[in-house]
């Protein structure tokens, strides 16, 4: 089955899941690319940076950019495969012989032209800044897969880990779906979930749960191959969405005792 995935260009919190699953699961499938959007998308850069600057709080920002400084920095030195850590995605796919690509917006004519010519039978999105279009969606064979990190249908939208925490929920979910025009609602593949530590920053559980999604996903992969996956209809109507957290909401998350870094 030939594989392809469509990401974020996040080397914090997204390449985690991209080295975990590269490290277990690259010679077992065939992995056409990596298809890299933008990290965030469409979402202003300065807005971004004060959105950070609030969730992070000034000392945890500094260490933030000292990160995504030092990851910029390193992401050309040649890595091995099986290396401890990675830098960049680049690298990482360098390392283990796999494509890597930049998308503008893979809704675009031209993504779909490629993604048709390269014959993936399966599009993965992981942490996709974009809602995919129809026209995406029906182009692989085997349609499209999302994993969420949260108990679908419940915190369907952005930054669900940081919801659960918020929310004070003792774990977060992991479901891998069907892709379907409205966001999250595809019929789920499997689910799981992870106890959250006393004490864990949102920093340490995103990638921690990125990490577990790889082998979430690799299982679900393995179960289409074999034609043994079982999808279950969600019900939506017992959902919850949330969107980007405002500043009031940020600032009441680390009133309420949790830490983002």
């Amino acid at each position: 089955m030939n594989i392809e995935f469509l990401t974020q260009d996040d080397p914090l919190y997204i390449l985690p899941f991209f080295e975990e699953f590269f490290r277990n699961y690259v010679s077992e499938f065939n992995i056409l690319q990596v298809s890299c959007c933008r990290p965030m998308g469409k979402r202003s850069r300065w807005k971004l940076l004060k959105e950070l600057a609030c969730l992070y709080r000034p000392f945890g920002f500094v260490r933030l950019m000292t990160r995504v400084a030092a990851s910029r920095a390193l992401s050309m030195v040649p890595m091995r495969r099986r290396s401890s850590s990675y830098h960049s995605f680049g690298q990482l796919c360098r390392a283990y012989s796999v494509g890597c690509s930049r998308v503008a917006n893979p809704n675009s004519s031209e993504y779909v032209e490629g993604l048709r010519a390269r014959q993936a039978d399966l599009l993965i999105s992981v942490a996709c800044p974009y809602i995919l279009k129809e026209h995406v969606l029906g182009t692989p064979r085997q349609g499209c897969l999302n994993i969420h990190h949260a108990p679908l249908p419940r915190y369907k939208g952005m930054m669900p880990t940081f919801w659960q925490m918020y929310h004070g929920e003792p774990k977060v979910g992991v479901t891998v779906h069907y892709m379907v025009p409205k966001v999250d609602e595809g019929a789920a593949l499997l689910q799981s979930e992870l106890a959250i530590e006393p004490g864990e920053t949102l920093d340490h559980l995103i990638r921690r749960s990125k990490r577990h999604g790889a082998h979430c996903m690799a299982q679900v992969i393995r179960q289409i191959e074999s034609r043994t996956h079982v999808a279950h209809k969600l019900n939506n109507e017992q959902g919850t969405y949330f969107t980007f957290p405002t500043f009031q909401e940020m600032r009441e998350f680390h009133r309420r005792g949790f830490r983002a870094i």
